[in-house]
């Protein structure tokens, strides 16, 4: 079985075409990651006065700076990432041609705890699974190859708030 991994990123703040979380396996990494599931949620803590603003996960062919995250592995025996694995809050990144894996509107708005709008369900996780590839056999995981990368980008101006993002994915030699 192939090692997995939960890439997340904590309280990441929003600003104008931000990369959030991105994960980039580099050029002679000799590995290859599966992404299967990514998830954002809204736990933001303080008030803001927030908006509804966009999101995309899209693949990526390069990545530097920002602020790096160890991704954790689910067993604490596997293999730790090559160095050429690359996870960052707010990366420098290089976008592919490919149209997005998905796009999705989201309120960077605080939760409160007495009403049942968009920033009370962006807190329950089954709502806010971005994507999935675990429930139907016939759908592949998001691949990537030495070279690419995936990024949960803000692609909206809303410059407020913050979310809590991860990606689950496995590292495997093929």
């Amino acid at each position: 079985m192939a090692a997995t991994h939960t890439l997340a990123g904590v309280g990441v703040t929003f600003a104008n075409g931000k990369h959030m979380l991105s994960l980039f396996n580099g050029a002679g990494s000799g590995r290859v990651l599966r992404v299967y599931r990514a998830w954002m949620l809204n736990n933001q803590t303080a008030a803001v006065t927030g908006v509804l603003t966009t999101m995309a996960l899209r693949k990526t062919s390069a990545q530097s700076g920002g602020t790096a995250i160890s991704p954790v592995k689910h067993d604490s025996a596997s293999a730790s990432l090559v160095a050429q694995v690359l996870a960052a809050a707010g990366a420098t990144v290089t976008n592919t041609a490919d149209v997005q894996f998905r796009t999705w509107m989201w309120s960077n708005d605080e939760p409160a705890a007495s009403t049942a709008t968009n920033d009370e369900m962006e807190c329950l996780i089954p709502l806010n699974c971005i994507f999935d590839a675990t429930g139907d056999s016939n759908i592949e995981p998001i691949t990537l190859r030495p070279g690419e990368g995936v990024t949960m980008q803000h692609s909206g101006t809303s410059a407020v708030g913050v979310a809590d993002l991860f990606i689950e994915f496995t590292d495997a030699a093929t």
